[in-house]
């Protein structure tokens, strides 16, 4: 009888101090930081460009593209979808440096929306590189979306492509005949203004 009572005496405080151990393991685990969830949402990113002279007919045909790991990717297309023509990049959003190395792999000069306080985007959430066609003349053109001050912005450039006379943000292609520029207070449209138009402007 004794050895009966010891024996469920012993197996109560087993039973006891495994309980403990297990609650005492459970409270010291933090959960709060085991899972890092990071948006993989594929958006319609638009960027417009708006030439000097309406109806001057734009074309843009990608070659290839650059995008942060893991974000989904659903290709480029082009349209009107308001006043100005433009190129919707369906893409997620993630900035990262890889993007943003492959854009300068590809660009010999670049000018961004929205406030462009450096000569080359540290990071990038894409990029995309093709051929823009400008009444009819072809362009090698390298593009990609940012971020600046809590808002996506653009960058834009190409091989062959320079900075027009000096001015940082005005940037134009291997002929010269064309400068792109960002618009004042915009974080997604470029005008396209002929070289010699602001020259005799500057006049």
């Amino acid at each position: 009888m004794i050895r009966n009572v010891v024996s469920v005496l012993l197996i109560f405080i087993i039973a006891i101090s495994l309980a403990g151990c297990a609650s005492g393991d459970n409270q010291n685990i933090d959960t709060s930081d085991t899972v890092d969830t990071v948006d993989v949402t594929q958006h319609d990113n638009w960027v417009y460009f708006d030439p000097e002279t309406d109806g001057i007919p734009l074309a843009y045909a990608e070659d290839d593209h650059a995008i942060t790991s893991g974000q989904p990717w659903g290709g480029v297309s082009t349209g009107k979808p308001d006043l100005d023509w433009g190129i919707d990049v369906k893409a997620g959003r993630k900035g990262s440096s890889s993007p943003a190395a492959w854009f300068r792999e590809n660009a010999s000069a670049a000018t961004c929306t929205a406030d462009c306080d450096s000569d080359w985007p540290s990071d990038l959430n894409f990029a995309i590189k093709g051929t823009i066609t400008i009444d009819g003349t072809e362009y090698p053109v390298t593009i990609g979306q940012g971020s600046s001050l809590g808002k996506n912005n653009w960058w834009i450039g190409g091989p062959g492509w320079t900075i027009h006379s000096g001015v940082h943000a005005n940037i134009m292609t291997p002929d010269e005949k064309y400068v792109f520029m960002p618009v004042d207070n915009t974080t997604d449209q470029f005008w396209i203004r002929t070289s010699y138009s602001l020259e005799s402007q500057s006049d």
